[in-house]
């Protein structure tokens, strides 16, 4: 499975972000969005339950870069990491991922940022922690990343 994390940028971010999804879900893969709306099909379930199975489950967490996302991460302000109305959980999947990074010394074996090519986001968008992993831009390195994904994938198994 892929959880996909993302900010609320813009419309045509979510709408680029939804299409890579539907493009992953071509491929063969299972896909969870970090989006509320997601939440409405899952029955009895709290959204922190729903985000810690989505992330504990997933071979591959994608974050999805944008300025605004780097806002989130950033802000020191918990008001600012976590606006009331924002639909995503950017700061908690964050923060999971980098307390991950650091239990496993370092070592990032499902943790994938990508760019989008029609956003202003670049390299130094990305959280620290993530640099040094190849980043990919959407769409024209997707299918180098779903053959990364998957060859991953089929070593794990």
């Amino acid at each position: 499975m892929v959880f996909v994390s993302l900010a609320d940028d813009s419309k045509h971010h979510i709408k680029e972000v939804l299409i890579m999804c539907e493009n992953f879900k071509q491929k063969g893969f299972e896909v969870k969005c970090d989006m509320m709306e997601s939440l409405f099909t899952e029955q009895n379930i709290n959204v922190n339950e729903w985000l810690d199975q989505c992330f504990k489950r997933a071979c591959f967490v994608i974050f999805c870069i944008s300025p605004k996302y780097y806002k989130h991460i950033r802000a020191e302000n918990t008001l600012e990491a976590h606006p009331s109305d924002n639909r995503f959980h950017t700061r908690y999947i964050f923060d999971r991922a980098r307390s991950e990074f650091i239990e496993n010394n370092n070592m990032n074996n499902r943790f994938l940022p990508v760019l989008f090519r029609n956003s202003s986001a670049s390299y130094t968008h990305i959280p620290e922690f993530l640099r040094s992993t190849i980043r990919y831009v959407f769409p024209d390195s997707f299918g180098h990343l779903t053959e990364f994904m998957q060859q991953s994938w089929e070593r794990q198994q």
